[in-house]
């Protein structure tokens, strides 16, 4: 058996396809509200700066994502905490560093099943939500403003991006939980930044694919970087 099906069948993914779902109805559901909130900041107050992001589809698909990357990026870091985090600086921790396997080979598959998780099921699950948010405009006949002809492909790519920024959030989360051996560490880290990043996606809905994949950029970047740190501190760990 490879690596990448035991660490599938440690992680249980039928546990967080539950997660999974709730993330995405809860994100349909603040989506189809978007819809009606549109109507209503449209009759009461058409100029202001709030209404201008529930006004055209570029704008909600910043808030949808924004809030989908927040959902995203802690679940991620929930499961990291568990495979990673918790079975390295837990008891299991000498079962683990025992394994006939380079160590480097055992946290590089665990960080990208880890990873995989995540940017599929953000992609899947924002794309879906923004869809179905399409097809509710049609049928309630509350139609935003359109104001691109490639509008499927800049949701195609930015759910896509922000897959791999939740997963970025995530490994950065785990090598701060690791260095301070905590779980509850590897969590509040990714609260932290996804209240710093989340931000950011709304600040241009009109150049989304340009903001999130500069942040997708910087993000891998850092990622990498600690996850080099972690890599190499888990390696010299002594059994």
């Amino acid at each position: 058996m490879n690596l990448y099906k035991l660490e599938l069948m440690k992680i249980r993914l039928s546990t967080y396809l539950w997660a999974i779902l709730g993330i995405f109805a809860s994100l349909l559901s603040i989506g189809i509200l978007f819809l009606f909130i549109f109507i209503m900041e449209t009759g009461e107050s058409a100029g202001s700066g709030d209404a201008e992001l529930f006004a055209d589809w570029n704008g909600l698909l910043a808030l949808t994502t924004a809030l989908a990357f927040s959902c995203f990026s802690i679940l991620s870091a929930v499961i990291a905490a568990k495979v990673i985090v918790k079975e390295y600086c837990g008891t299991n921790a000498v079962v683990l560093l025992s394994y006939p396997v380079n160590r480097k080979a055992v946290l590089g598959t665990k960080c990208l099943v880890v990873s995989s998780i995540t940017t599929v099921f953000a992609f899947i699950s924002n794309t879906l939500v923004i869809g179905i948010m399409y097809i509710s405009a049609h049928i309630f006949r509350v139609m935003p403003q359109m104001n691109t002809e490639h509008f499927i492909f800049i949701v195609l790519i930015s759910s896509f991006l922000m897959g791999i920024l939740s997963s970025a959030t995530g490994i950065i989360s785990t090598a701060f939980g690791w260095k301070k051996r905590s779980v509850v560490v590897t969590i509040v880290c990714s609260l932290l930044m996804v209240c710093v990043f989340a931000n950011c996606i709304t600040i241009s809905p009109g150049n989304i694919v340009w903001v999130i994949l500069t942040m997708s950029v910087v993000s891998v970047v850092i990622a990498c970087v600690t996850y080099h740190i972690l890599a190499n501190g888990i390696e010299k760990m002594e059994v």
